[in-house]
């Protein structure tokens, strides 16, 4: 399912908005190489800290989301045992993104997942913020002024202690001309 939601999502971004997805760096990661790092972060955790990626406490973000590739093989994964899903989903599990569409395919992938698994009364994912995680800690955007629900699960976000960062950053070499007039973002 995850695959079918990347390659859609990829095909429509690259043909509808080529120079955004260049732009912004838009690669989607595959289901395989997702589920190597999730393995590897629990890994690393249980060897260097005494902790795993369900342990209370263990925050997670995936700070490029996308359509939550990451977020949600994690729910699917077993990480994360069955009666700690609750809590991780509610208050330790976290997504960034920065474009709007992948936000809300992300939303809904992560919350459909989490349901698939525990059933009971559906609960939206609070821990999903629209941002640009590379400037969320340098100034306020457009963003927060308007969506006043995203400023608030921005807000809690900074102040919280983030131990785990999965996924993969932007990439973007930038553009091949200045005559592209599509150069990144300055951060």
């Amino acid at each position: 399912k995850q695959d079918i939601i990347r390659n859609l999502y990829d095909t429509f971004f690259n043909n509808a908005f080529p120079r955004m997805a260049e732009r912004l760096g838009l690669v989607y990661t595959p289901v395989q190489v997702v589920d190597f790092i999730l393995h590897n972060a629990n890994a690393a955790l249980r060897n260097h800290f005494g902790e795993s990626l369900c342990s209370e406490g263990v925050h997670i973000l995936d700070p490029f989301s996308g359509t939550g590739t990451f977020p949600v093989r994690l729910i699917q994964s077993g990480l994360i045992n069955r009666r700690d899903l609750p809590r991780k989903f509610a208050s330790e599990l976290h997504a960034n993104e920065i474009v709007l569409l992948a936000y809300y395919i992300a939303a809904i992938n992560i919350e459909a997942s989490y349901h698939s698994l525990v059933g009971g009364k559906y609960v939206p994912f609070e821990g999903i913020c629209l941002t640009d995680t590379f400037q969320m800690y340098e100034k306020d955007d457009l963003v927060s002024a308007i969506t006043v629900d995203n400023s608030k699960r921005r807000k809690r976000q900074k102040k919280l202690d983030i131990r785990v960062i999965v996924g993969n950053p932007p990439y973007s070499a930038g553009q091949t001309s200045a005559n592209d007039n599509n150069s990144n973002v300055e951060y």
